[in-house]
């Protein structure tokens, strides 16, 4: 997932500032369950955590 610098930032202004952890490239959220790092990737920053939290609910690469 994907969003403009504006929209990240709105974001991030809704959240308690003591778990977003900032860098020049790099957005660190550390929620409840699990850190979601945010890259900068050219005009837009990118996570990949709603992927992993899906493939986590479905169980992907658990054995049964």
């Amino acid at each position: 997932m994907c969003l403009s610098p504006e929209a990240l930032m709105l974001f991030l202004s809704l959240l308690p500032q003591h778990i977003v952890e900032t860098g020049p490239d790099r957005i660190v959220v550390h929620a409840e369950l699990r850190d979601a790092v945010w890259l900068a990737r050219e005009e837009e920053w990118c996570t990949a955590a709603p992927q992993v939290d899906a493939a986590l609910r479905g169980g992907v690469g658990q054995e049964v």
